[in-house]
């Protein structure tokens, strides 16, 4: 009996000792592949020793931080843990991101636009504005095309599903201001919010999905048909054309229509609706290629990646946010800051300047004054 008491614990103590191990093994081996964590994740980097660090202490906190972000299949045990809270609290845990009610997911910058609380003032605006005319007209002398894109923002498309925690007193939204001033002035403007509003429940694909941020693949590919031959339209140019060769529905939300539903790093898909994933190619035969600037937030990363810029718009470059260049920082950061902003954009035909309405506050990411600016010096 003692001897079956014996082997019974010498088993227990091997298995308890084995789990504790393996974290350790496939952290050292990589034995089996683990899905990496979506979102926003900043992990410690491995810290390099030195005396006076040792003698502080410092080594060994940045070390133990390191060690805690890389041990074995951490990724799994931080889903497991996420999952936990979300399905018997309902709690996230991803920085920004708002649960609103029947699992509609919103990033609070979005609540924010909608009820104006960053709203920075009918005067700044109408600066902008009047700015953005005097870009528009010296483009314009010089054979070149100034548009403005607002992309629609979750929170205006969505606001009835805002948990209420958030309601409060809608007040004047950057927004109605641009759309106000740009008027005025003359400015040219498409405006993607008042278009998705219209056909809001009409169309026969979602234009946004529960647990995404940005339009819906399917809403992006009607965004862009639009965008094309609104362009068309202003410059006077013959631009190649998206053919929709079909749709595919699909109840398992992927290509950007669940990224905020990933960030929240959990096991399983919250609640949502099939959506809808176009199939297209494009007609480029007898067209002619614009070469096209965007400077844009997030909002033109799906038509980026479709291949739009090399395709449709004559290799046109994305300046991210109007930071960072792309295609170019794919492999290194170009930042705009380096570059002869004249000349760079004046190698274009049409400049384009896209935000969705959460970034209004900030539009557009400092070009309109440092092309303002050294236009008229």
């Amino acid at each position: 009996m003692k001897r079956k008491t014996h082997i019974s614990k010498s088993i227990l103590f091997g298995i308890i000792l084995l789990g504790i191990s393996i974290p350790m093994i496939q952290h050292i081996t990589g034995f089996a592949n683990v899905r990496a964590l979506k979102g926003a994740v900043v992990l410690s980097e491995a810290p390099e020793f030195a005396d006076s660090m040792w003698l502080y202490g410092h080594y060994q906190v940045q070390l133990d931080k390191y060690l805690n972000d890389q041990f074995g299949f951490r990724p799994s045990y931080v889903r497991l843990h996420n999952q936990v809270k979300y399905s018997l609290f309902k709690d996230v845990n991803a920085n920004g991101v708002i649960l609103g009610k029947d699992w509609y997911m919103y990033e609070w910058n979005y609540i924010r636009a909608y009820y104006g609380l960053d709203f920075v003032g009918d005067s700044l605006i109408s600066q902008k504005t009047k700015k953005l005319k005097v870009i528009q007209d010296t483009l314009r002398a010089k054979g070149k095309t100034l548009l403005v894109v607002v992309a629609p923002g979750k929170g205006s498309f969505f606001p009835e599903f805002f948990p209420d925690t958030s309601l409060r007193e809608k007040g004047r939204t950057n927004y109605q201001s641009y759309m106000e001033f740009m008027k005025r002035d003359s400015v040219n403007y498409l405006d993607f919010q008042a278009w998705f509003l219209q056909n809001k429940g009409k169309t026969v694909y979602p234009l946004y999905g529960k647990g995404g941020i940005h339009w819906s693949k399917y809403g992006e590919i009607l965004a862009a048909d639009s965008l094309i031959h609104h362009i068309e339209k202003i410059s006077g140019k013959d631009l190649p054309e998206i053919v929709l060769d079909g749709v595919t529905e699909s109840s398992k939300n992927k290509n950007g229509d669940y990224d905020i539903g990933e960030g929240l790093n959990i096991i399983f898909q919250t609640p949502t609706y099939p959506m809808g994933y176009p199939q297209f190619h494009i007609e480029e035969e007898n067209k002619n290629t614009t070469r096209t600037l965007f400077v844009a937030d997030s909002y033109y990363w799906g038509m980026f990646g479709q291949g739009f810029a090399k395709t449709i718009f004559n290799d046109g470059e994305f300046w991210f946010y109007n930071n960072q260049i792309y295609p170019q920082s794919a492999e290194q950061d170009v930042l705009v800051e380096t570059i002869d902003i004249i000349t760079k954009v004046e190698e274009n035909e049409v400049v384009v300047l896209m935000s969705t309405d959460a970034n209004l506050y900030s539009f557009a990411f400092g070009f309109i004054e440092r092309l303002y600016d050294e236009y008229v010096k």
